[in-house]
């Protein structure tokens, strides 16, 4: 009679703080990995993000409301992100598997808990110019965006905003960032119903919040830093984001021609498809730096001995990858001919004069632009388009003038043929 008394009359607030704390992360701050694949019908869509949240504890009891989010609020570090129309943040977000814990802009704006806010706007208002996709609505990957996302993805909406730039020419020149810091502290002061976090927003804390932003982004020159905030920290923030990630051209080229080499060795071990992703990322950073506001200026600077270094790094890496992803077209692994193709395009546009610089025009050796060739060929043929068989045997051709007598590529010349006379 006395066991079943005493578990009766047990009480959540019995335990000690630290067990209720251990209590709250559980049942508050459960949220689960961003997904690794993306399916491509939904790219286009926000998604929530996975959680097993009970918010139910909030309501228990005014102390146990006060506990709960003082542990809700500095374990999640919730960030409000929003944007103006205009900006196409919605696919590079998605893109990044950043994961949504709000998407509707009335629950986003009602919850005040945030440690940081940034929203993505226009420097000076503007006539919004939307190109029809078809298959899309026109205007949903251009609509304001208002979410709230974990501060552990940051560095993730960090890499979706430097996306933006591959697709947006202009885009850091054109945009204002306004961040706000531990906007939370507006609601609690003078609140004796929530929580203090007097002692939480230190300037050690700000620099965590803000360091994300500081590590990714570059060339932002139109930043903004309000809230509760250090002003020596404001000043070093807006510095760094306005910073030229490439301004030295000797530097630049020695960090690409690193990158190629350390995956070049990982290829070599025999991981190809982490080779494969490694060499992906380099020539997508080297896409981006060639498309922003620092290529005119680290060719000014470096002149044609820079540009006829680091050109030959980019089109050996598509080559690269165009040969690992024509090997995946024949397992039909996801999204290899897509990869494949573009790597192909890439590397072949690369040779184009005025491309890199006015006047000047990149010139592969016969081998490489053999090789070229020879994977466009195979390319065609793996993709098995009929009409563009006799561009098959034009590329294979092409290559064994640039190869003659060569083995492989008289051998896929009758692979070709054959799939000519079978059409």
């Amino acid at each position: 009679m006395a066991t079943a008394a005493s578990s009766s009359s047990f009480r959540f607030r019995d335990l000690p703080g630290e067990i209720r704390n251990k209590v709250y992360r559980i049942v508050l701050c459960s949220f689960r990995p961003p997904p690794t694949t993306i399916e491509p019908s939904s790219f286009f869509t926000p998604e929530l993000a996975k959680h097993d949240i009970e918010t139910s504890t909030l309501r228990t009891s005014k102390e146990t409301y006060l506990e709960a989010y003082d542990v809700m609020v500095k374990s999640n570090r919730f960030v409000k992100i929003t944007s103006s129309r205009g900006h196409s943040l919605r696919g590079p977000l998605k893109g990044r598997a950043i994961r949504m814990i709000a998407i509707d802009e009335e629950i986003v704006d009602k919850f005040k808990g945030y440690v940081l806010s940034v929203h993505i706007g226009f420097k000076s208002p503007r006539k919004i110019s939307i190109t029809h996709d078809p298959g899309h609505d026109p205007h949903s990957l251009f609509e304001p965006v208002s979410a709230m996302i974990l501060h552990s993805d940051m560095e993730s909406f960090c890499d979706a905003l430097n996306d933006v730039q591959l697709h947006d020419s202009g885009f850091v020149n054109k945009v204002r960032i306004s961040i706000t810091m531990a906007p939370v502290l507006d609601l609690v002061q003078g609140n004796n119903t929530s929580p203090t976090f007097a002692s939480f927003f230190t300037k050690q804390t700000q620099e965590t919040l803000l360091k994300p932003l500081m590590a990714k982004l570059y060339g932002y020159r139109s930043v903004e830093i309000n809230g509760h905030v250090d002003d020596t920290l404001v000043i070093a923030v807006r510095q760094s984001l306005a910073e030229d990630r490439y301004s030295n051209p000797a530097t630049v080229l020695a960090d690409f021609a690193a990158e190629k080499d350390r995956y070049t060795r990982i290829f070599k071990d025999n991981n190809i498809q982490e080779a494969c992703m490694g060499w992906q990322d380099t020539v997508y950073e080297l896409d981006k730096l060639h498309q922003s506001d620092s290529w005119p200026n680290l060719v000014r600077r470096g002149g044609d001995e820079f540009v006829s270094q680091i050109v030959p790094l980019y089109f050996l890496m598509q080559l690269n990858i165009a040969h690992i992803q024509i090997g995946n077209m024949q397992t039909f692994a996801f999204g290899s001919e897509m990869l494949a193709e573009g790597a192909l395009i890439s590397a072949l546009r690369s040779t184009k004069e005025g491309f890199w610089k006015s006047g000047y025009k990149f010139r592969p050796s016969a081998q490489h632009l053999a090789k070229l060739r020879y994977r466009y060929a195979l390319f065609m043929r793996l993709e098995g388009n009929p009409q563009n068989a006799d561009r098959a045997l034009k590329h294979i051709d092409a290559a064994l003038r640039l190869q003659p007598g060569d083995a492989a590529l008289m051998r896929e010349r009758e692979t070709i043929l054959a799939w000519i006379q079978q059409l």
